[in-house]
This record gives C-alpha cells, sequence and structure tokens, in this order.
C-alpha cells in the first residue's frame, strides 16, 4: 500500500501548482516571449542596460508565470535572492539584482506606490526613507535622485508592474514618466516590465510617457490548438521526483524506491485519463467554451484533495462529478425548495413572457395563475364525475390574493424578480417587474421539483 506521507506529499505539489503558487512544468507555447523577457532582463543584471517591455494577454494566459520563471532563472544563476512585497527574504547571499514588485489594484494611486517602493529599497537597505511619512512631491525627487546618483556598476532594479493598465489611469501618470525615464537616462541600470490585460494600454500613456518607453511588446494568447491545451492541463497533474521530497518521509527505509513506483503509476494513470473519452470530451467542452486552463484546473480541485492512502491515484469518475457540479445552475438550485404557490407563480409568470409580456405586475400575474386554477378545477371534477382515475386537479387549491401576494414578494426578495422602476411608485400589487430567470430555467425547476403534481408541470410545459 502506498504511503499516506507520499500522497499527501503528491496532493499538495498537484494543488500548488493549480493555484499557480508554484510554476508549472513546461510554458507551453510561450517559449519564444519567455525566451525575449528572460534576455531582456539578463542584458540589464549582465551589462548594465536600462530596458521596458510590457507583456499583454488575456487573464490566464501565462504573463505572471513568464515573469515568474525568469526571476527564478536568474536567481539560481546569479544566486541572487528575489526582494518581493510579499515575503521576506535572506539577503546573506550576493545582491547582483533586486526585484519590486507593484500591483495597479493595491497601489492605487501615485502616492501608495512610490510609499511601496520606498518600504522595498528600505527593507534591502538600500534607503532610509520607507518609514517615514514624508508626501508624494517630497518623496518622488528623493527618489529620483537616488537613482540618478547611481552608476552602471551598481546593482540592477527589476520593477515588475502588474495591471499596469491601472498605473495609466493615475492622474498626471507621474510614476510612470519617471521610471521610464530613468530607464531612458541610462544611469542606474533598472528594468520596467508591465503587465496588462488590455491590448490597448500603450493608447492610455500620454505623448511625454510614451515618448519614453522602449515599444517593447510581447503578446500572449490562450492555447490554440486542442492538442497544445490538452497538454497544459496534463503537465499540471504529471508528479516528479522533486515533487515528493521531505527529509521526515524519505528518512524511512525502503520509501526511496516507494516513491519511484509510485510517481512512474501515478503518471502512467495521468495519460490514461487523457485518453479517456468520456474525460477527453470534457476537456473539449472546456477548451471550447472558454480556451482558459484555469477553467481546468477549477475541475481538478475536488478530485487532487480527495486523494487519500485508500485512493492515491485519480480517477475519471471524479472528474465527471466534478464537472456535473460545475455546470450546476445556481438559481435552478435555489428553487428546488420553494413553494408550490411560488412555483405556480413562476409557471405564469413564464407563460406572460413566452406571450411577449416582459414587464407584469402581480395582478397580472395572479390572473394568469387563477385562469389556470379554475380550469384544472374544472377537469379534474369533470374526470372525476365521468369515473376517470385522477383527481389531481381537485386536489389542487386556489390561494387567496394575499398569500399569494405574500410568494410573489418572497421572489422579489429573493431577486428573482425585480422592479423595472428604480423607486417604488402607487401599491405594490401594481409595480412592475422583470423575471431574471429564462424560460428554461423555470422548466428545470419544474422538472426538479419534488412534489409537483402533474397538471402543473403540464402546464408548465404548454406554450
Amino acid at each position: 500500500m502506498i504511503s499516506a506521507d507520499l500522497v499527501s506529499l503528491a496532493s499538495k505539489a498537484i494543488l500548488a501548482r493549480l493555484s499557480e503558487r508554484s510554476l508549472p512544468v513546461a510554458l507551453v507555447g510561450l517559449e519564444e516571449q519567455y525566451k525575449k523577457v528572460l534576455d531582456l532582463m539578463r542584458r540589464t543584471i549582465e551589462m548594465g542596460e536600462s530596458n521596458s517591455c510590457l507583456l499583454l494577454g488575456p487573464r490566464g494566459t501565462g504573463k505572471t508565470m513568464i515573469v515568474r520563471q525568469a526571476l527564478l532563472e536568474l536567481e539560481k544563476q546569479f544566486q541572487a535572492p528575489i526582494i518581493n512585497s510579499g515575503t521576506e527574504t535572506d539577503t546573506d547571499g550576493r545582491k547582483d539584482f533586486m526585484v519590486i514588485h507593484l500591483n495597479g489594484m493595491v497601489q492605487t494611486d501615485d502616492r501608495m506606490a512610490l510609499k511601496e517602493i520606498m518600504r522595498q529599497l528600505s527593507r534591502e537597505g538600500e534607503s532610509e526613507m520607507g518609514n517615514t511619512n514624508t508626501t508624494f512631491s517630497d518623496s518622488l525627487p528623493s527618489l529620483l535622485s537616488f537613482l540618478k546618483e547611481g552608476t552602471r556598476a551598481q546593482y540592477p532594479i527589476i520593477f515588475i508592474l502588474d495591471e499596469f493598465d491601472l498605473f495609466a489611469q493615475h492622474t498626471k501618470q507621474s510614476l510612470l514618466y519617471n521610471l521610464f525615464d530613468v530607464a531612458q537616462s541610462a544611469e542606474w541600470p533598472i528594468a520596467v516590465i508591465g503587465l496588462t490585460c488590455r491590448l490597448d494600454a500603450l493608447e492610455l500613456l500620454e505623448k511625454r510617457v510614451k515618448s519614453r518607453f522602449s515599444h517593447r511588446h510581447y503578446y500572449t494568447y490562450p492555447p490554440g490548438t486542442y492538442h497544445d491545451y490538452a497538454e497544459i492541463c496534463q503537465n499540471a497533474l504529471l508528479l516528479s521526483s522533486s515533487d515528493l521530497e521531505a527529509e521526515d518521509v524519505m528518512a524511512v527505509d525502503g520509501m526511496e524506491e516507494q516513491k519511484r513506483t509510485y510517481v512512474m503509476e501515478f503518471n502512467r494513470r495521468v495519460k490514461a485519463l487523457f485518453e479517456d473519452g468520456g474525460f477527453s470530451k470534457v476537456l473539449q467542452r472546456i477548451f471550447d467554451l472558454m480556451k482558459d486552463v484555469r477553467g481546468f484546473y477549477r475541475l481538478c480541485f475536488g478530485p487532487v484533495a480527495e486523494l487519500c492512502q485508500s485512493n492515491p491515484y485519480l480517477q475519471p469518475s471524479q472528474f465527471y462529478e466534478s464537472g456535473l457540479q460545475q455546470r450546476v445552475d445556481n438559481k435552478t438550485e435555489l428553487l428546488k425548495g420553494i413553494s408550490l404557490l411560488e412555483l405556480s407563480l413562476l409557471i405564469a409568470i413564464k407563460h406572460l413572457v413566452e406571450r411577449e409580456t416582459i414587464t407584469f405586475n402581480f395582478e397580472m400575474v395572479y390572473d394568469e395563475y387563477k385562469e389556470f386554477m379554475d380550469l384544472a378545477v374544472v377537469r379534474g371534477s369533470s374526470t372525476h364525475t365521468l369515473g376517470g382515475g385522477s383527481t389531481e386537479g381537485v386536489s389542487l387549491r386556489l390561494y387567496k390574493k394575499a398569500v399569494a401576494l405574500k410568494a410573489f414578494e418572497h421572489l422579489v426578495e429573493a431577486e428573482l424578480l425585480r422592479p423595472t422602476d428604480a423607486v417604488g411608485k402607487g401599491p405594490k400589487e401594481y409595480r412592475m417587474m422583470r423575471v431574471m430567470l429564462d424560460s428554461s430555467q423555470i422548466s428545470d425547476v419544474v422538472l426538479k421539483h419534488r412534489d409537483c403534481p402533474t397538471v402543473v408541470a403540464r402546464w408548465a410545459s404548454q406554450r
């Protein structure tokens, strides 16, 4: 039997890749962009060149992964600690370069961005201004003089600007202007790398800022073919020996051989999984809908989290179940427990909408409901009189208008019905509404309702 510790390590390693806390095995389809970004950073570090570039592409296409992979490669090459805003680093080794991370969603103006730059510089011991409460107008000249006093001999600084387009929306774009200006002045070697999902990010820059930008921009795209998409997804689930490294686990006798056997068998089953016809249909559906690998990652969280000693391998059935859970309509699930009266009102609304009555009020819905109930009772009475076997129509109850109004208000509170006017005017029975469900969703609710009489289901299917 496989050791529970090995299975736990495997699950953690795969979940780290799925949540993007660790880097993928390979950058499929992004080799060219990665090579260019790595080369730009390397020239800044080795030759003291100042550069700037933009990585543009939709979310989930690998922009951040390219930068992280390049920084990791440079860290290994130059044995330099990577400094960022979220973790503490050991600065005992050589400091051949430094990385400053900014995010446009966090640093919402130039003052906050400048304060964060000062903080990260101060933590590295390169500036004493990180803890001072100076204003933007005082801090900016200090930072500029600090950078411009440097020479090519100084160790380089790499600026990573996530959500670059949000920085372009700051007043006067002072931060971008000065960073690009320092990069162009070729004094202290810096590289400014912007990441954005807006393909028109260059058009957001002011003329003076754009004139100082190097106009290097690299595009990332979703996987172009199903084969590439499947390869990226498969790489996220494959294990390597390094994924299962842990000193306390490897110290056990015979664990090395068991690890090797488990990795080989796990990877064999993962490859067989991608050859399974049903699994391939699930994967093909995600690819056809979005081409976003994060859609597949969301599908995998459940099956990977369920790995345990008694279930150490991924099974196709787990992915089928996870796929069904993700396709569940939240509104339909919310309505599974509604009362028969509320269901009847929704069916009445469905018939109104199908007759192109887009806006309606409670009186119109109740009239539609009452008309059906009168007809159902008459039909039920006739069937009973003629000796028929069904008396279901007689058992239906026509609720009074006040009771039905309460049920109607409950649908409004659940935000399934929305008032057309921002402010309610007049009696609530005559307030005009719109339904936030389509006809197919209401039909699904009827099918899933446990106590729905046949005559009501038949009414719902009528057009």
